[in-house]
């Protein structure tokens, strides 16, 4: 009796690793799936991502295009900038040599300026 029941504890035990066995074979048709799941995934997302990168380049090409259009523009800026210095400058000095003019010399500047009535 003591035999039969060690024969089928390990009966038993055989049952179980075989039972065990049979449930991971169909677990791993399973997991196949799932990566095939997220593979495409990933496949989804890298498009996206694709998409993405090329916006950014986009971007940054026009980011490049503004740039050096802000500096076009500070460059004139900066030439309006200087004629306008210069601009007052001969016009300080006029003013200081209309200044320093006499009686006779203003009247000569503007009737030479405006005309004589």
């Amino acid at each position: 009796m003591l035999s039969n029941i060690k024969i089928s504890k390990e009966f038993i035990l055989l049952l179980i690793i075989a039972i065990l066995l049979i449930v991971n074979l169909f677990n791993l048709n399973t997991i196949k799936t799932d990566v095939k799941k997220y593979e495409d995934k990933i496949n989804s997302l890298q498009t996206n991502i694709d998409s993405i990168n090329l916006l950014n380049l986009e971007i940054n090409n026009n980011i490049s295009k503004l740039n050096g259009d802000v500096t076009n523009i500070t460059t004139k800026i900066e030439n309006v900038d200087k004629t306008i210095k210069i601009i007052k400058r001969n016009t300080d000095e006029k003013i200081r040599d209309v200044d320093n003019f006499g009686v006779n010399e203003l009247e000569l500047f503007f009737s030479n300026r405006y005309g004589k009535k």
